[in-house]
């Protein structure tokens, strides 16, 4: 979302207090410097997280009874796949609006398409027709080579790398450092571990781990 669209009257919570989120309040304030002051608070289950003590922002609400207010706008802090999509499809539900951050540091092709509400952290790369998702996570340093997807809600915890025309379907995580090879995909839900490089197909609720990457299924 541009920047005149942050700053039309709108008061900006971040969804999540704790480490992501607190994070994320700094891309926040890079990606919108004009707009800053209507970054309000946070939305958290938890009433004062200790590392939040210094950020002079207050926890505003629980997420899970929060009702979204007219000009409210919503940025998702949350790092846990199935997480994030339980407290964004929840707020959806009671009008809630979620902005799309695109940190000013990251290079984002003009033919990539990118979803709503996802975050792309600092020196992101996401090359030429690539694809992501609804609220789908780039952290910093991660790269999606041409033609690669990240699909709704998946995570890239930092230094994770798509090659060219790689798939990570809906509510996958991958861990730091993790790569996927160019063509193959990393079913729904599924994790690669961190360091690991899926070089085949993986299907969903599968976990990867290794280089090459060894597949077994994924443990409740």
């Amino acid at each position: 979302m541009s920047a005149s669209a942050v700053g039309r009257g709108r008061r900006i919570l971040i969804v999540g207090a704790g480490g992501f989120g607190r994070e994320l309040l700094r891309w926040a304030r890079d990606a919108w410097p004009d707009h800053a002051a209507a970054i309000a608070g946070f939305l958290s289950a938890d009433p004062w997280p200790p590392a939040h003590r210094d950020r002079g922002l207050p926890i505003v609400a629980d997420p899970a009874v929060y009702e979204p207010r007219p000009g409210d706008a919503f940025l998702l802090g949350i790092g846990i796949p199935r997480v994030r999509r339980a407290v964004a499809e929840a707020l959806e539900a009671r009008g809630a609006e979620f902005l799309t951050l695109v940190h000013p540091t990251a290079l984002v092709a003009e033919t990539a398409v990118i979803g709503a509400g996802a975050v792309i952290c600092p020196l992101a790369i996401v090359s030429d027709g690539c694809r992501l998702g609804r609220f789908a996570l780039l952290n910093y340093h991660t790269s999606l080579g041409h033609d690669a997807a990240a699909e709704d809600f998946a995570v890239l915890s930092p230094g994770a790398a798509l090659g060219g025309g790689a798939v990570v379907e809906a509510d996958a995580f991958l861990g730091l450092n993790a790569s996927v090879g160019p063509g193959r995909r990393v079913g729904r839900g599924s994790k690669l571990a961190a360091n690991s490089c899926a070089l085949s197909d993986a299907p969903a609720d599968s976990i990867v781990h290794g280089v090459p990457g060894r597949i077994g299924p994924l443990l409740p």
